[in-house]
């Protein structure tokens, strides 16, 4: 550490046990404290808003905020009382003079600032994680590096310690953390308020929990670690062996070695066969997965962490295609493993790979007409919609292609979802059950697209047959899908915004119907201010308004026939005002239950 010291006095200016204010040439400030024959000296400002601890109080070595009574250790600058602690400045007496060294430790300082960082996420205390990433910042770190400036190192916190101690793996809190980073990146939100919201929705499904382990000796005397040195050192296919058979701390150690040696690529290769396999979790295992692939290349020193933790949530996750309702799309699967699709008996694309799947290949879109039909049986119910899928399939067509069409059949499905149901005291059903078909087809797309041609087919299965299943969903009179013909590149004025901040979603979509395609995709950046920070208070709510909207940005963007579908599904979804906490249906369904046995109301 380099020495910058300074003259703050004689000693015999420093009574001891009182708080004495010094400042040098560039006014900073310092409290300092004459306590057993030392000088302390703390930053004069106390870090939870500022205020001068040198106005304060002193007792048995803790000085306290006059202000919100925050204390501190003025040998150490620990919070004993509070929030984050206080920088420290080493001093010496030389010649009866007081020297104080004003440089900063930049690593001791990281290290530091990350603790305190830590310790406000495990306290589910974003203002105060805020200001720790903020001093972070300022200490000049990856400001060349990254497109989030000078918060990057306080979000790679964010990713790493909210993967750690996530109970069951990947959660809503980091999927909307990867979205927020591309946001920031783009310009859409500004960096600080997305961090309040990550910290908030990560702090808050976690808050005052530790680690969650390494998934080693959990289940036996013997850990999963230690075993396994027996087996190949990177064998993708043990990661989703072990989970099959609900080995969860093998899996999750597996895939910690998996990342350590072939990184992201070789978790995908690894859990795309998985996740391939069933809808999982009403879409959470493909969404989360390709939500924890984007962070853990944002963040590669995250990377294992990220990927362990959606390993864990697969591990959990129920298999919802293997249950009674959803006879219809195993029956499918089953059909479709018995087609020879093309190029899918060729090998699987090597772990570790970075290139593009062999199933991009076959990306080739449908005419206008063929898709057409083919949406209106996704939509028409589970079996139409996966017998369509697989009829298609074995023509010749394209997953990825498939997957386009499902992708816009979800929207149209959530434009027409009937509000009425989120009145219902009997079922639990919201609009943000209908969204998950939006953000698994997207998923399924961005997966299906490293994936080999038999795995995208059974992605585009899926999706087809999840849209299809929400089919009762629908308002009794479903809008019409299909924007009238657009008229303008841009909404004036941000009329779209203040139409979606008024809640008037009538005016909101007659804005919106004006808009051609640029205009489109313009306006997603236009609202996702709103969508992030002012559409829902609870972050749960927060977190399907964000990966939403990104998911139909992304399927409009890649629709070689795009129209108006997305982005109203979008409005009509995001901008009524929502019911967060319905008390009185929990109390009715719980009774009912409690009388009958029997579950609530669903959509099948």
């Amino acid at each position: 550490m380099k020495s910058d010291w300074i003259d703050l006095g004689p000693l015999s200016e420093f009574p001891a046990e009182e708080p004495v204010l010094r400042k040098d040439d560039a006014g900073r400030r310092f409290a300092c404290v004459l306590r057993g024959g030392e000088v302390h000296a703390l930053d004069d400002r106390c870090p939870h808003q500022g205020y001068p601890l040198s106005e304060g109080a002193l007792r048995g070595g803790v000085l306290t905020c006059a202000w919100h009574n925050w204390k501190f250790d003025v040998a150490s600058g620990a919070c004993t009382f509070g929030g984050e602690p206080v920088r420290r400045y080493a001093t010496r007496v030389d010649g009866g003079r007081v020297l104080l060294n004003r440089a900063v430790d930049t690593a001791s300082e990281v290290r530091r600032l990350v603790a305190s960082l830590r310790e406000a996420i495990v306290r589910d205390d974003p203002a105060r994680a805020l200001r720790d990433g903020l001093r972070l910042g300022a200490l000049g770190l990856h400001r060349m590096e990254t497109r989030l400036g000078s918060l990057h190192l306080a979000f790679e916190v964010l990713a790493k310690d909210g993967a750690e101690r996530a109970e069951y793996g990947f959660d809503h809190g980091l999927a909307l953390l990867s979205d927020l980073c591309a946001w920031v990146e783009r310009g859409w939100v500004p960096a600080e308020e997305a961090f309040v919201v990550a910290a908030h929705a990560i702090g808050e499904a976690s808050a005052r929990l530790g680690p969650r382990g390494k998934g080693a000796g959990r289940a036996t005397a013997r850990s999963p670690l230690a075993r396994i040195v027996e087996f190949e050192l990177d064998e993708p296919a043990k990661v989703s062996e072990a989970l099959a058979a609900e080995r969860r701390d093998e899996a999750e150690a597996r895939m910690r070695e998996l990342v350590e040696v072939r990184g992201a690529a070789g978790a995908r290769r690894a859990l795309l066969p998985f996740v391939a396999q069933h809808l999982y979790d009403y879409g959470h295992g493909a969404i989360f997965l390709a939500k924890a692939l984007e962070l853990a290349e944002r963040f590669s020193s995250a990377a294992d962490e990220v990927l362990a933790a959606s390993t864990v949530q697969l591990a959990w996750a129920t298999a919802d295609t293997s249950l009674p309702p959803f006879a219809a799309t195993r029956a499918a699967l089953a059909r479709l493993a018995e087609l020879p699709l093309p190029g899918a008996e060729a090998a699987a694309e090597p772990a570790g790979s970075s290139g593009a799947g062999p199933a991009a290949a076959g990306a080739a879109p449908l005419d206008p007409a063929e898709r057409a039909a083919f949406e209106a049986e996704v939509l028409a119910g589970e079996r139409p919609a996966v017998e369509a899928t697989v009829r298609w399939l074995a023509r010749g067509a394209g997953p990825l292609a498939l997957l386009v069409a499902i992708g816009h059949a979800a929207a149209v499905r959530l434009a027409r979802f009937d509000p009425a149901w989120e009145q219902r005291l009997d079922a639990e059903v919201g609009v943000l059950d209908v969204t998950h078909a939006v953000t698994f087809a997207e998923a399924a797309a961005a997966l299906g697209r490293e994936a080999s041609p038999r795995e995208a087919a059974q992605l585009a299965v899926l999706a087809a047959g999840f849209v299809g299943k929400l089919r009762n969903a629908d308002a009794v009179a479903p809008p019409a899908s299909a924007a009238p013909p657009a008229r303008t590149a841009r909404a004036p004025g941000g009329a779209l915004l203040r139409a979606a901040e008024a809640r008037d979603v009538g005016g909101a979509l007659a804005i919106a119907r004006e808009l051609d395609a640029g205009g489109r995709l313009r306006a997603f950046a236009e609202l996702a201010p709103f969508a992030a920070l002012d559409a829902a208070v609870r972050p749960i709510f927060t977190a399907h308004a964000v990966k939403t909207l990104e998911a139909l940005r992304r399927l409009e963007a890649s629709d070689p026939q795009p129209d108006g579908a997305y982005l109203e599904a979008l409005l009509a979804y995001v901008v009524p005002v929502r019911r967060e906490l319905h008390a009185r249906r929990i109390a009715a369904v719980a009774k009912k239950f409690m009388s009958d046995g029997r579950p609530p109301e669903g959509l099948y």
